[in-house]
Order: C-alpha cells, then structure tokens, then sequence
C-alpha cells in the first residue's frame, strides 16, 4: 500500500477533518485502486484493523467480496461513465448506512465522466452529507471535468513501475517495428499518418507504447540485447541517451492530454536529428 498519502488520509479522518471527495492521480490506477479498498478497510473497522482479519464484523471479507451495501464502484460502461450509473448510485446512497461509518463510492477512470453523468453527480459533490464519501481515481487529473475537480481533495499516488516485469510482448515488437520504419525515413511523417494514425484508441495505450519503448531504448543502452533493431546498432551512444530524453518527454506530452498525431509527428523530427 502506498502509505503516505493514505496515512494522511487517515489522520484527517481521526481529527475529524476528512473532506467529502477526493481525486487520486496515479501511475497505476489498478495498485491504486486496491491500496483504496485497503484504506476503506482501514477507515470503516469497529476495532483496531489488521491484516488477515478475523474479526466479527466481516466487513473486510465483504469488500474483498464486492458485498459491502455502503461501497459502490463505478468503472466506464464503454467509452463513458453513464448517468444511469450515477442515478442508481444515488438512489442506494438515499438511505443512512447500516454496517460501516460511511457510504463511500469509488469512480474509476474518472476522466470518463461525460456532461451529462457529470452533472448528475454534482449534486452529491455540491451538498454532501456527512456520511458520504467520493474516490475518484485517474491517471491524469486534467483529463478530469473540472466542475469536478475543482470539488475534490487532490492527491498524487505513484508507484514504482517495472516495466519489465509486465512487458508485453506485441507491444514491443510494434516498437520495434515502429522505430525501424521512421529511420532515416524521408516519409516519416507520411508513415504517421498512414500506419500510426489511429493505431492505438485509448490514450493510456499510446502511454504503454512509449513506456515500452523508453524501457527497450534504455535497455539497448546499458546490456547486449540479441533483438537490437538497426537503428540502435548503428546510432551513437551519446544519441542512443538524447532518444531515452526524447522518448521521456513524449510521454509528459501525451500525459497532459496532447494531441496524439501532432505528438508522434515531432516525434519522428525530433528524432532526425540523432540519425548519423
């Protein structure tokens, strides 16, 4: 569990001084999700919490269950967070809860709020009751519709992420491919709009794409990989290191919600300049 930030949290609830909502921003919403339901845990026991349970209560066996009435978690139905998911939230959330301190509700992916589904929740967030809580997590809070955000505590909760140990294979053979085709490519800007345009729907994707490939870019750097592609054979060290710098900074682009296909085009000129 990421224990700073939900220590915190947990002192302002012993000084009575827990606000209604929160927005965590994360590098891993998966790991930040169950580090939330640890925290609920934590937040709603009658005793003194610790792991592997095993008191009366059962509320610990009811949220690793999903059977906890006063817990609700809300992920995108498709593309969006739907109104009628809201609308079904508050109508469970009318009534006082019976076996924990607090009705919590847990928004996933909160960037997928649409106007209307947004709206909705408004009320909640504009008059809460004092026995209702609000989680909203994201992988980037500006993404987030700001009558929103402006409503939450906002958090950072970052983790330590190995690529390594969760690469995926197709991921990095399209880096591979990908590198290779813009090299020393006076079409490379055409290649992007004609295979790399659109390839990739979700913005999180394109994260792990180039996720991927700073993690092969770094690692041809510092150990004898046997699937070094031709471009990192053939470019010097020192330019090998200025691509590591580039690719870094193309991930803090399509993290503050750039523009995916103007991304990849000063990519690909940016990368010119480290060819020899």
């Amino acid at each position: 569990m990421e224990s700073s930030m939900f220590n915190e949290l947990l002192k302002r609830h012993h000084e009575k001084k827990l606000a209604h909502a929160f927005l965590l921003e994360t590098n891993d919403q998966n790991r930040c999700y169950q580090d939330v339901l640890e925290f609920i845990k934590k937040l709603n026991c009658p005793f003194e919490y610790k792991e592997n349970c095993d008191n009366e209560c059962n509320i610990c066996t009811l949220i690793d269950n999903d059977n906890l009435p006063s817990l609700i978690t809300i992920s995108p139905e498709g593309q969006f967070i739907k109104k009628d998911q809201v609308l079904s939230m508050m109508d469970k959330f009318s009534t006082k809860p019976v076996f924990t301190k607090y009705n919590i509700y847990v928004i996933r992916e909160a960037e997928r709020f649409n106007s209307s589904s947004a709206n909705t929740l408004l009320k909640f967030l504009e008059e809460p009751e004092d026995d209702i809580l609000g989680i909203f997590i994201t992988g980037n809070k500006e993404n987030v519709i700001s009558t929103i955000r402006s409503r939450c505590q906002i958090f950072s909760c970052d983790y330590n992420v190995n690529i390594a140990e969760n690469l995926d294979e197709e991921v990095l053979t399209d880096v591979k491919l990908y590198l290779q085709a813009i090299y020393k490519n006076k079409d490379d800007i055409i290649y992007n709009k004609t295979h790399m345009s659109g390839y990739y729907k979700e913005r999180m994707e394109w994260e792990i794409f180039f996720n991927t490939m700073l993690y092969y870019l770094k690692d041809c750097y510092t150990s004898d990989r046997l699937d070094k592609i031709e471009m990192v054979k053939e470019v010097s060290k020192s330019n090998l290191i200025k691509m590591v710098v580039l690719t870094q900074e193309i991930l803090k682009y399509i993290k503050s919600n750039g523009n995916i296909d103007l991304i990849l085009d000063k990519f690909v000129i940016e990368m010119r300049k480290y060819y020899e």
